[in-house]
């Protein structure tokens, strides 16, 4: 019988076999979900289904593998063999099924024991707790032994060792399932968390003070909704497995993924900020490109669309866009290299995220791409980072070919001196004082947002939390991502230094400044409007601005008369 946790599992596992017609599935899990007993089961089923199938389990510790792991085979099979004798031969450290067309084989084997894999032809591998491997890349030395044919089955699951040491291979493989194009590694991610295993409860009474702390209100917010008794475990295992520590905790029984890879160094950001961060996070409400005909620019949904929209363009809110350019795909090898071209565009009005752009494409393709984007979000200021030349080539195309509107100058220190011209420098050059203004601005819109202040910054991204998350403070305190990508966390820290530093007039009454009357307390139905409808509620302010002192004075002639 499946539990809740492996009948979701099961899920997704099948919806991969069917798109691929092979399994290749990375699971992250917390403690005693049932995933380890999932993939054995499933590995006996495969022997069971085929001949000459040749299925491996490996441990990361031999008891594990005697105790645990062979477990739920070896039961299975023993019970088949009540209803079938000797249908099949259960062994200490093997499973032996008979097959007309020839024998099919389930072994047993821990981390050391399998060496780099030479020599075996695998049809079924499961690597149990496989980020606790010893040696950086001893799992990865095995995966080759299992055949590329269909049918065939690989899959990770552990929960999470840290982000460098001995789970970093585990964590870059989590990460590489993430990723897009050439860069996707072929295995489906899947995240278990605690919160939906039904065993993790306790008497509810135990938590009648609930929530206590910020870490319980965000269990039992609106993204979690942890119950009264589910609180009660945490605290137990909290104090009794983790000796008090949040971040052991979360290592161990994550409620997201992001919580689960405790940063190793000195993260960037604290807990609380992280904390904030993923609670605005939401689902773009649509997915698709910007297209030109003519002078005109007009939006075309896509599901597979690079462009991800939370906000369609609001009349009269003033857009920031922040843009990171890349090499993009190089005519040599065909082949992308570094990080993705991203821009984030900001409403600088609210203080949200609107839409955000991530692929790998080249300067010139990059300036098409803003200069539409920009155009379409009211000549959003455009603020393009010029470190590398990449971005000075965009730069350069966008303002000559495109001749773009409306640009971010750079703002130096001498720009705020008495006497002195105003720099006419276009674009952001990223050195070390300026990266540190930076984080600062960013930092400090995250904290106006963390305390409800006019402006302050919702993120809504998972892409730009996730990037945040990973963020380390590194020796001379320079923040750096060590693994993985920052291109969107930096596209939206050039969009608000542009906004920090131009802001926009009337931020602090922007709702009566910006929206009509019926719209002022419900923001999401005005950022699902059209661009269309849009442009006439701006038309419609305008005529009662122009219309509203005309029939002032009509009533006061009237009155007089």
């Amino acid at each position: 019988m499946l539990n809740p946790n492996q009948v979701r599992l099961h899920q997704m596992v099948k919806e991969h076999y069917v798109k691929h017609g092979s399994i290749r599935v990375i699971l992250l899990k917390a403690r005693r979900v049932g995933g380890s007993s999932y993939f054995d089961a499933l590995a006996a089923a495969h022997c069971l289904a085929r001949s000459q199938a040749h299925a491996m389990i490996v441990a990361h510790l031999k008891d594990v593998a005697d105790k645990g792991l062979f477990r739920v085979p070896r039961d299975m099979m023993s019970a088949l063999n009540d209803k079938f004798p000797g249908i099949v031969d259960v062994r200490t450290k093997s499973i032996i099924f008979p097959h007309s067309l020839g024998e099919s084989n389930l072994d047993l084997a821990t981390a050391g024991s399998v060496g780099t894999g030479r020599g075996l032809t695998l049809s079924y591998l499961h690597l149990s707790e496989a980020a606790s491997y010893p040696g950086q890349q001893s799992f990865v030395s095995i995966l080759p032994a299992v055949s590329k044919a269909p049918d065939t089955v690989i899959t990770l699951e552990s929960t999470a060792q840290g982000r460098v040491g001995i789970g970093e291979t585990f964590y870059e493989y989590w990460n590489a399932a993430h990723a897009v194009g050439a860069k996707w590694n072929g295995y489906t991610p899947i995240f278990l968390s605690w919160l939906d295993d039904p065993a993790c409860y306790r008497d509810a009474a135990e938590a009648e003070d609930a929530p206590a702390t910020d870490f319980e209100r965000e269990l039992m917010g609106k993204h979690f909704n942890a119950t009264p008794a589910q609180i009660a475990w945490m605290r137990m295992t909290l104090e009794g497995e983790c000796k008090g520590s949040e971040l052991l905790f979360n290592q161990e029984y994550p409620h997201t993924p992001e919580v689960a890879f405790v940063a190793t160094g000195d993260p960037a950001f604290t807990t609380e900020e992280i904390r904030f961060a993923a609670s605005t996070k939401k689902a773009p409400i649509v997915k698709g490109n910007l297209l030109r005909k003519g002078g005109q620019i007009t939006f075309v949904k896509n599901p597979r669309g690079k462009l991800l929209i939370w906000e369609y363009p609001i009349a009269r809110c003033h857009y920031y866009i922040g843009v990171d350019c890349a090499r993009g795909i190089e005519q040599e090898t065909g082949r992308a290299s570094g990080d993705f071209a991203s821009y984030v565009v900001l409403n600088g009005t609210t203080g949200d995220v609107a839409a955000r752009f991530s692929d790998w494409v080249n300067p010139v393709e990059m300036a098409d791409d803003v200069d539409k984007a920009g155009r379409w979000y009211n000549k959003a200021m455009m603020n393009i980072e010029l470190t590398g030349n990449l971005g000075l080539w965009c730069q350069q195309v966008l303002r000559d070919t495109y001749m773009y509107p409306n640009w971010y100058v750079w703002k130096g220190k001498d720009d705020k001196q008495v006497g002195k011209f105003k720099s006419h420098a276009l674009g952001f050059e990223t050195q070390s004082r300026s990266r540190d203004l930076l984080l600062s601005t960013f930092r400090g819109k995250l904290h106006d947002g963390m305390k409800n202040n006019p402006g302050g910054l919702s993120l809504k991204d998972d892409e730009i939390v996730r990037q945040m998350d990973l963020m380390t403070m590194a020796t001379g305190m320079r923040w750096e991502v060590e693994h993985g990508h920052d291109d969107v966390f930096m596209a939206v820290c050039f969009a608000l230094i542009a906004c920090v530093q131009y802001p926009p007039p009337n931020i602090l009454n922007w709702k009566a400044n910006y929206l009509d009357k019926e719209n002022r307390d419900n923001l999401t139905g005005l950022a699902a409007l059209s661009p269309q409808a849009a442009l006439q509620n701006a038309l419609r302010d305008d005529l009662k601005m122009i219309m509203r002192p005309m029939l002032k004075r009509c009533r006061s002639v009237l009155g007089e008369l």
